[in-house]
């Protein structure tokens, strides 16, 4: 690998941390062990194309002079891939010789209205009560109905000596038997039928039809046979190595290292011949060809990272790898001083809770 560290650039990085400058040969002779992590960061991003037919139809005489023409099969017409294969979009062809403008079959445009079904009125709702009667004995006769009541009470009773006050009903017709204000109707006149019992229909405000969806009312059709091209994006990553390095080692390699970069945007686009030999395989399987895959744009960074560690440290294993200005190395504790630490703070746990329980 070219501008790569060496071995010995590795162990006089960490001799110069450690404060022993020039000792790097010296820490190799002590024992010293480095072991290679190197990093890779790829993302590729895919443009996969798929491919359609369907029947098409517009209302009116609909203008296809924006749509692109296609001949024989779908599969054979020519798409310009994207240029960008991040960003979706669908193109819309239309197959030559299929459109064609045709009556609707409605009336010139309109149809039974369905909500009133072809009559242009509507029942309407009993009005708000009488405020006088309630709407009970509206007439002292009919009931309200029109009809003399079976159970009304023979001349002289009660009910006809009430009469003073009533007036005549609207529906029976009999006088002095009607509440003076609803005269004989219970209910208030109803605003919206005048009392007449229908209304307007308000879908096709008494028109008996309405404008006919599906030709928008011109009694016309276009149709034609559509073919649908969409491009849509598909993504994937891969990072190395598995298992990763520790999260602060993650973290300042991506801000300070010298990472190494390529952009690919073919499928036969060699690979880099820097990149490190451990991660061939991995980006190569990455990077093969998937269906229907018309255009890509894969990002390749990758990094070499070792770990050293020394017998005269063994509480620290040293990371190391390329910055800017010359190798870079951070100490991280090693798995020895974690463990210890992790059983010292259990032991003053431990102590901590049994004088709880004897307090």
């Amino acid at each position: 690998m070219t501008d790569s560290l060496s071995e010995g650039d590795i162990l006089e990085a960490v001799a110069r941390h450690i404060g022993r400058p020039g000792q790097g040969p010296q820490l190799r002779r002590t024992g010293a062990d480095i072991a290679r992590l190197p990093m890779l960061d790829l993302s590729i991003v895919r443009s996969v194309e798929t491919r359609s037919t369907q029947s098409e139809s517009r209302p009116g005489k609909y203008d296809i002079s924006g749509l692109g023409m296609y001949e024989g099969e779908l599969r054979d017409h020519p798409v310009e891939p994207p240029k960008d294969p991040a960003r979706s979009r669908k193109v819309e062809l239309v197959l030559h010789g299929s459109v064609r403008t045709v009556a609707c079959g409605c009336d010139e445009g309109r149809q039974p209205c369905s909500r009133c079904r072809a009559k242009g009125k509507l029942r309407c709702e009993t009005g708000p009560l009488c405020p006088a009667c309630k709407g009970v004995e509206p007439c002292t006769w009919c009931d309200g109905t029109g009809e003399r009541r079976k159970d009304r009470a023979p001349a002289g009773s009660s009910g006809e000596r009430g009469a003073a006050g009533r007036t005549t009903c609207l529906k029976c017709r009999k006088p002095r038997t009607a509440c003076p204000q609803c005269q004989g109707w219970g209910t208030r006149k109803c605003p919206k039928c005048d009392d007449t019992g229908f209304r307007d229909c308000p879908v096709c405000e008494g028109e008996r039809s309405t404008e006919h969806t599906p030709c928008d009312g011109t009694g016309l059709v276009t149709l034609w046979t559509g073919g649908s091209v969409g491009h849509a994006p598909q993504r994937s990553t891969v990072k190395l190595p598995d298992p990763a390095p520790p999260l602060r080692v993650r973290q300042q390699a991506g801000r300070t290292g010298a990472w190494q970069r390529a952009t690919l945007t073919s499928a036969g686009e060699p690979i880099p011949e820097t990149l490190d030999p451990a991660h061939v395989e991995a980006v190569e399987s990455a990077l093969a060809p998937r269906p229907d895959e018309v255009a890509r744009r894969a990002e390749i960074g990758w990094l070499q990272l070792v770990a050293v560690t020394i017998p005269d440290d063994p509480d620290h294993v040293f990371h190391v790898f390329p910055g800017p200005d010359g190798p870079q190395v951070l100490p991280v504790w090693s798995r020895r001083r974690s463990l210890r630490v992790a059983a010292v703070v259990a032991g003053v746990v431990v102590v901590l809770l049994l004088v709880a329980a004897l307090v």
